[in-house]
Order: structure tokens, then sequence, then C-alpha cells
């Protein structure tokens, strides 16, 4: 418990380093991460926690869930499939990227960024990086997790982050994630790589944290990939289908309009 009481000292820190603004829009699913940051970012400013989805996606419910169990204030963006095509095409041009797992993931981004009120915006951006929280960790060693962890910090650093930037700057918004602030890092890295990854990468010392912030049921919740949770991916999916190609080959002949 001591080291999930350094590090919700830390992440406090971090959250008053990060939000300059009396306003500020949180990208929320409803999860472990973004309920975290929600509730810090409510010490310091007004929020307004943004959920994206299709109809009746797993996102939305939890988002909807979860914001009514903190108190908050929710606003949900209700996406279809031809505005998750033009989003596609607005972010290959924005960015160059053609990844379709990457895309997808960015679509909420996409739409809080276009669809917010205010300037600035936070994330939850770098927690699976910092506490092993995707699933392909659960069959690493210690020693494996730790090589993956710094390369996947590494990418997030070099060239996801970027991309994120770009993408918040093209709605005049400007993205700011806590978790990757110095304050949280040096907090997170003086850690031992086995307190900070627990059983299965389950991320339990950050549900510790949660679990000290009076999170409830959202520091329980299990992860579920944003592409997934917002139905972005399973759509891009359909639109594909229905033109007989493959998500690749379709983001691959887009012709980067739709900003």
């Amino acid at each position: 418990m001591d080291d999930a009481k350094a590090l919700l000292s830390a992440f406090r820190s971090a959250m008053r380093g990060t939000v300059d603004a009396d306003e500020v829009g949180v990208l929320f699913s409803g999860g472990l991460d973004s309920s975290i940051i929600a509730i810090l970012a409510a010490e310091v400013a007004d929020v307004t926690l943004y959920t994206v989805g299709v109809e009746g996606s797993h996102d939305l419910e939890a988002g909807r869930s979860a914001s009514e169990a903190l108190g908050l204030g929710w606003e949900p963006l209700l996406i279809d499939r031809s505005e998750i095509v033009a989003a596609v095409e607005g972010l290959v041009a924005l960015t160059g990227n053609r990844n379709p797992v990457s895309l997808s993931f960015e679509m909420p981004l996409y739409f809080v960024a276009k669809g917010s009120a205010g300037r600035l915006l936070v994330s939850g951006q770098g927690a699976d990086e910092l506490f092993a929280g995707y699933a392909r960790y659960a069959s690493m060693t210690l020693e494996e997790k730790g090589r993956q962890m710094d390369a996947d910090m590494s990418k997030l650093m070099e060239e996801t982050l970027d991309r994120e930037m770009a993408i918040a700057g093209h709605h005049g918004k400007e993205l700011r994630p806590p978790f990757l602030h110095p304050d949280s890092v040096a907090a997170v890295n003086s850690i031992p790589m086995e307190r900070r990854v627990g059983p299965e990468s389950s991320k339990e010392l950050l549900r510790e944290v949660a679990r000290l912030l009076d999170a409830g049921e959202m520091a329980e919740r299990k992860k579920k990939a944003a592409q997934y949770g917002s139905g972005a991916m399973r759509a891009l999916k359909a639109e594909a289908k229905s033109r007989g190609m493959s998500v690749r080959g379709m983001v691959a002949e887009m012709d980067g309009g739709g900003l």
C-alpha cells in the first residue's frame, strides 16, 4: 500500500503540472486508467468526460455507468459507420498512418478532439506501458516483460504521441497524458518491476491507487482495447466487407480526404 500511496501522490503532482485550465475534457472509456485520470482531473478543474462509440458499444455503456458512479459530467459521442470511414480518411491525411489497428485505436481521440468544448484534453495514455497492461505481457517472464515494456514505451514516445498531438492540434486542442508526466514516470520507475507488473499483468498496483481514490467497481474493471470497446474496428470490418476488401486493403486505397 505504501507504493500505491507514493504513486497517488506523484499522480496528483503530475495532474497539477498538467492541467493549466479551469475546464478540462477527459478521454473516458469507463475503465481503470481513465477513471483514475478523471478523478484526479476533477480535483483541479471542472471536467467533462467524453466517451466515443457506436450505438450499443461496450465503451458507451461503461462510460455511462462509470460517470454516474463518479458523479462527474459525461458527454457521449455517438458515431456511425460512415463517420468512422470518413475519420479514417482524415487520419490518413493528417498522420500518414495506414495501420488499421492504430487508426481505429486513435478514433476516440479524433472524435473527442473534434467534438469537445474547451482547449485541454487529458488521457490515460501510458498506463499500459508503465504497468504491463497489454494482454500479450501475460505469458512473458519478468525479464521479457521489462524489455517489451521499454520497447513499447519507446514506440509510444517516439511515434504514437506525435500522431496523437497532431490529431488534437488539428482540432485546436492540446492533449496531455498525466501518466507520462516526469513526476509519474519517476515514481513508477522507482518501484521494483515485480511489484509494478503484478500477477499476470493485471495492473494490480494501479488498481490499488484506484481503491485509494474510492473508484469503486472501476478499480476492478478489465481492459478492453479502444478499437474494440468503441466499436470502430467492427465498423471498419463491416465497411470493408461491403466493398469486398480487407480492412487493410481498404485503408491502403484511401486518398486521405475526410478532414
